[in-house]
């Protein structure tokens, strides 16, 4: 089994759409050359239904870590 990259995004920031949580997610996979990783994840969120779970969908592959609460 693949090991799960690890993403940091902000939930309250621009980096908190899906477009972005999925431009990330391809830039990790792709560094990875674990392209059709990436195009699988890619279709399987474009068919979520919610923001939540195309979250759940790309948890699945990726340690998604939201550093929004974290203080500055």
């Amino acid at each position: 089994m693949l090991k799960k990259l690890r993403i940091e995004f902000n939930s309250k920031g621009e980096n908190g759409n899906i477009h972005s949580i999925l431009g990330l997610c391809s830039k990790a996979l792709r560094k990875e050359q674990r392209i059709n990783d990436y195009n699988t994840l890619r279709d399987e969120v474009y068919a979520s239904q919610s923001y939540q779970e195309a979250l759940v969908k790309i948890r699945k592959v990726i340690d998604l870590v939201d550093i929004s609460g974290r203080a500055k």
